[in-house]
């Protein structure tokens, strides 16, 4: 058994012009669900992790 699977695709080929514009397409949409997402969880997360620093100094400077 040999390993010629790659010799039926033709070296020359291109993709039809409506499948990028449909690849773009979803590439954009994936990219402002990231924005999305990063407005909403990152600023959250980074006061989320801001408030816990605070309350563990608070802690320890009741504690002396």
């Amino acid at each position: 058994m040999t390993d010629d699977t790659f010799q039926d695709f033709d070296d020359d080929a291109q993709a039809p012009a409506h499948l990028k514009g449909m690849i773009t397409a979803e590439i954009d949409i994936v990219r402002d669900i990231m924005q999305v997402v990063q407005m909403f969880l990152g600023e959250t997360m980074v006061t989320g992790v801001v408030l816990l620093q605070e309350l563990e100094k608070n802690k320890k400077d009741e504690d002396k």
